[in-house]
């Protein structure tokens, strides 16, 4: 692929991710402005609703689309995804326990207790993960991969039992967020994710070249020079924290860490230097998109962001299979 395309690629990711964000403060449930959100005039909820609302859904698209190149890139697996890990369920059991367990037990509300239960579990989950591991820190993909599925597993397993056990009312608000959504958050979570989504940023955006070198074999990337052992950890611990802080501001949100690098990826977008910050920008239009979609296709109901992301999810699954097949038959 020559520059000037790399070029052009990036280019036109920065103009979706921008008429995405304008789309989604201008168009919503009580119709279309082109002027929505830009004005001090514009009505109170624009500001306090559907600004924080905008930005999450790319920041949280954002860092999801980063952290599954970047594991997809370490394991050289195109079908792993930040939820691969089971940082995404340690995180969605730790906000079950916090909707269970809130004001009846604890005498304080459940919505005060969802973003830090959940996030500590998440970060919980990923100490587990590299105490379960054990050949994680020796750069051994293979057994952090299959620590992440029991994980899940068992995290999985918890959650339902909850579930099954709560009254009716509290089961109901947990099948709900976790059906991934970002119509119940505030203007607080965007500054509680801020911080865990810049330092993620910080942490996975310039392994570009270290990446590249991985895509060759873990013995030849060591033989040039890259530390496999720091790099495992490193994107693992940047790729927990950035999807537990994710779960704890809008629920699972699932697909979008395997949709947008795989999108980039048959759009010949392939550089690792280059893939990590379309994964960003992306990322993060994509799932404004996507909550742009879950706002007005019902409207004035509004759909779950997660559903949206499955919906689009399952036949881009369905192209890869039929696409891998005329491959093998060719």
């Amino acid at each position: 692929m020559t520059q000037g395309r790399r070029l052009a690629i990036l280019g036109a990711c920065a103009a979706f991710a921008v008429a995405t964000l304008w789309a989604a403060l201008a168009w919503g449930s009580t119709g279309f402005s082109w002027t929505a959100g830009l004005a001090p005039s514009d009505p109170p909820y624009l500001w306090a609703v559907r600004w924080p609302r905008t930005f999450l859904a790319f920041g949280i698209g954002s860092v999801l689309a980063l952290s599954g190149a970047s594991l997809q890139g370490l394991t050289r697996n195109p079908l792993v995804s930040p939820f691969t890990l089971g940082v995404s369920s340690g995180a969605a059991l730790g906000a079950v326990i916090a909707l269970r367990l809130g004001a009846g037990a604890l005498g304080v509300s459940a919505g005060f207790l969802l973003f830090p239960s959940a996030l500590i579990a998440g970060l919980f989950t990923a100490a587990l993960l590299f105490a379960l591991s054990g050949g994680a820190a020796r750069g051994r993909l293979d057994q952090l991969l299959l620590a992440g599925v029991t994980l899940s597993f068992f995290s999985s397993a918890a959650i339902l039992f909850i579930q099954y056990t709560a009254p009716y009312v509290e089961a109901f608000k947990m099948v709900r967020w976790l059906m991934g959504g970002l119509d119940f958050v505030l203007p607080r979570d965007v500054w509680m994710f801020a911080g865990p989504w810049a330092l993620a940023v910080v942490l996975l955006s310039g392994l570009g070249t270290r990446l590249n070198l991985m895509t060759l074999g873990g013995v030849t990337a060591e033989s040039s020079g890259v530390r496999v052992q720091r790099l495992t950890v490193r994107i693992t611990v940047a790729s927990s924290l950035a999807v537990a802080a994710a779960v704890a501001t809008a629920g699972p949100i699932a697909f979008v860490g395997i949709l947008v690098p795989h999108g980039l990826r048959l759009l010949g977008l392939r550089d690792y230097r280059l893939l990590l910050p379309a994964s960003i920008i992306c990322g993060g239009g994509f799932l404004v998109l996507c909550d742009l979609i879950a706002r007005v296709a019902l409207a004035p109901v509004q759909l779950p962001v997660g559903v949206i992301t499955a919906l689009l999810g399952g036949p881009f699954f369905l192209f890869l299979l039929f696409r891998l097949r005329r491959r093998t038959l060719v």
